[in-house]
């Protein structure tokens, strides 16, 4: 099912767009009297800079309101019976405004956490195969920055793997190239061999 109006999907993305660029992580920092959590650590306002600087309770939280603002608007559209193609774009959306939120002069997370909420929505069996290889690669070598740039690519992979068609292939691809372009200083540090570990990493000199 596609929508009726020509200009439903566009304020559709739009509100995807918005409900994405709500910069969660910043704002429960503030509210907990840390200050302004770009300030420190990476200077990202995602889970895991928050949890160095707010704590690991202020960090899942973050976490998780990231993955919800992504998951929403997919979510609902896919009750209203919005194709594939149409979610793909929604999802992209969602991401966009996350990355480039307004509120913060378009410069805002890496998208990863947002990323991993519209995935779950549009369809929830492709998470399992990201999120374990996330989790191998993490223990395996304590980088979230790598974890997350070989999880976000493993997406559309994924959708190749299951025969998605080339107008859900396409958001899903610039999305994964949205987050591993977000990624390109911890990229750079991780083949000099500076990246910081999740643990064992000071708390005020990490870079993820």
């Amino acid at each position: 099912m596609t929508p009726a109006s020509p200009l439903t999907p566009a304020l559709w993305c739009l509100g995807a767009f918005l409900c994405g660029s709500i910069p969660f992580g910043l704002l429960l920092v503030k509210v907990a009297g840390k200050g302004d959590v770009r300030a420190h650590g990476s200077g990202n306002i995602g889970a895991t800079n928050v949890s160095r600087v707010g704590g690991k309770a202020l960090g899942l939280l973050t976490l998780l309101l990231d993955i919800a603002k992504g998951f929403l608007p997919v979510f609902l559209a896919k009750q209203l019976g919005w194709g594939e193609s149409a979610l793909s774009l929604l999802a992209l959306s969602a991401v966009l405004g996350h990355v480039f939120t307004p509120w913060l002069k378009f410069r805002g997370g890496k998208g990863v956490a947002t990323a991993l909420g519209v995935a779950l929505a549009f369809r929830a069996a492709m998470v399992l195969p990201a999120l374990g290889l996330f989790i191998v690669l993490l223990l395996a070598f304590r980088y979230v920055s790598l974890g997350s740039v070989m999880a976000a690519l493993a997406l559309p992979l994924l959708l190749v793997w299951k025969g998605a068609a080339l107008p859900v292939l396409l958001p899903w691809t610039g999305l994964a190239l949205l987050v591993i372009v977000k990624h390109h200083e911890n990229i750079r540090r991780l083949l000099k061999g500076t990246e910081s570990p999740l643990w064992g990493a000071k708390k005020e000199t990490a870079h993820v």
